[in-house]
């Protein structure tokens, strides 16, 4: 067995210096003409190189911020962790998981779910419109509130859970104290972030008439310990209301919001969210499934 192995190998060679093409089949055939190898086999797969962990990684230092060395030698490389059960590549500088945003181990990403729903309630009153094309007029709480300019915001308080198979993580070591009731999140090192806030909304408006409820978001960040606020970015998404009755089921709506900014250490990150409409009766609160309404935070540089 073992003559035959060596056998094998050396016709590989060969076969790699002669032609510059290896063609592994079971089948009859040659190489594709743009392939330096090409692997041919309907029922079998190729394993690539399989690590427990980062740790094992090649060039691992957790002296270093990425916690690898640099090695422009090594660019290109690929191997599988069976940490977080994903490939990565090496691009010269460090490992790169192939989910970037979403992989469980990624030394410069944090995600944050919700840790509990907020609930935003609109009573109005529908009087009739003596004009073209006679649409009822509706005065709602929803609309009053907006025309002072608080829009119903409400913070949406994070969790500190970490999850694995929820792809919720905390590898920028952030701290979560709190902003009222709410937590919040706060980054301890200076850099260029990406930001983005996702929130699911559902619930259901009766009345609408034709009426639009407004989901709202935006990213606020505090310099000051949370004294002062300010918003970063901020999306609103319209879901057009039925003739009598709008039915939303969970999650079933959404907005989402991003941006990159420098920030300095110990910059507070917070998600608001909020709902208008000028229905007679709507309730709306904001889902709390990890996939729906989160934070994830980014460390660019």
């Amino acid at each position: 067995m073992y003559p035959k192995i060596y056998l094998s190998a050396a016709a590989l060679l060969a076969a790699t210096f002669f032609n510059a093409q290896v063609m592994i089949s079971k089948t009859a055939g040659s190489a594709h003409q743009n392939a330096l190898l090409d692997i041919k086999d309907a029922n079998k797969g190729v394993i690539f190189t399989r690590a427990e962990n980062i740790t094992t990684f090649p060039l691992y230092n957790n002296a270093q911020e990425d916690y690898f060395n640099d090695e422009a030698a090594l660019e290109g490389a690929i191997l599988y962790n069976k940490e977080d059960k994903q490939y990565y590549k090496y691009d010269g500088n460090t490992w790169i998981p192939a989910l970037q945003l979403g992989g469980w181990y990624n030394p410069f990403l944090t995600r944050r779910k919700a840790a509990n729903s907020k609930t935003w309630n609109c009573l109005g009153v529908q009087v009739p419109n003596p004009f073209p094309p006679f649409t009822p007029i509706t005065v709602s709480t929803c609309s009053v509130l907006a025309l002072f300019g608080s829009n119903s915001k409400q913070t949406i308080s994070l969790s500190p859970t970490t999850n694995r198979s929820q792809l919720l993580v905390n590898n920028l070591n952030t701290t979560m104290p709190t902003s009222g009731s709410d937590n919040v999140i706060q980054i301890p090192q200076a850099g260029l972030y990406h930001i983005s806030g996702v929130t699911g909304f559902g619930g259901f408006s009766l009345g609408s008439l034709g009426k639009d409820a407004t989901f709202w978001v935006s990213i606020d960040v505090s310099y000051d310990g949370g004294t002062n606020w300010s918003t970063l970015a901020f999306e609103e998404t319209k879901l057009y209301g039925g003739i009598f009755i709008d039915l939303g089921q969970g999650g079933n709506k959404s907005a989402s919001v991003s941006a990159s900014v420098t920030l300095p250490a110990n910059s507070r990150i917070r998600l608001q969210a909020a709902v208008n409409t000028d229905s007679v009766i709507s309730t709306f609160s904001n889902s709390v499934d990890h996939r729906e309404t989160f934070v994830n935070i980014q460390k660019l540089r």
